[in-house]
């Protein structure tokens, strides 16, 4: 089915995109649009893909909760929301929490480059500033990663904001001339 090449596609430039491998997105788009579960032999012959790709594949998209299997076949998650908070919590929260642990180790080696109680050198002062700026973005980002990953106080407010927010244009080409935005 030629909607269903065409989906394999988009979905392998937005996996691509987003760091993940063009195959997995391809396997997930014919999954996503196939009527019923597929096995091995046909996803390798619809995307011309090895037998070797076509399971290493499969099993990378299953440890993401991105397709389930079927006995021998397997079928697309469809929920994007999941898709997408599920992979954030494995993936992004991994990263966010290794970066402010090293940010952590750089701030107790900025404290033990001060001598006993005398003011610490300005280059160290600038240094803890802005390791103190960056520890405290990065608790932030965490913060936020949280609350976007548990949906449900979240996904309401999401959405409203982005139909609002992509009104916005509309509404500016409506306006006068004499409209300010700002100051």
């Amino acid at each position: 089915m030629r909607a269903q090449d065409e989906l394999a596609e988009v979905f392998g430039n937005i996996a691509a995109f987003w760091g993940f491998t063009r195959t997995q997105g391809r396997v997930f788009g014919l999954l996503f649009l196939s009527p019923e579960p597929l096995g091995h032999a046909e996803i390798r012959a619809r995307l011309g893909v090895s037998a070797g790709s076509v399971s290493m594949t499969l099993s990378s998209l299953q440890h993401w909760g991105v397709v389930d299997r079927q006995g021998r076949e397997f079928v697309a998650q469809t929920d994007f929301w999941q898709i997408i908070t599920g992979v954030m919590r494995r993936r992004e929260r991994a990263q966010v929490d290794d970066a402010i642990l090293r940010v952590r180790k750089i701030l107790d080696l900025l404290a033990d480059a001060q001598v006993g109680d005398a003011p610490a050198s300005p280059a160290v002062a600038f240094a803890r500033g802005r390791m103190v700026q960056l520890h405290d973005f990065f608790e932030l980002g965490r913060r936020f990663l949280d609350a976007f990953v548990s949906r449900h106080r979240l996904s309401g407010l999401l959405s409203s904001i982005a139909q609002q927010a992509a009104r916005f244009p509309a509404l500016l080409r409506h306006w006068g001339q004499d409209v300010r935005v700002g100051p």
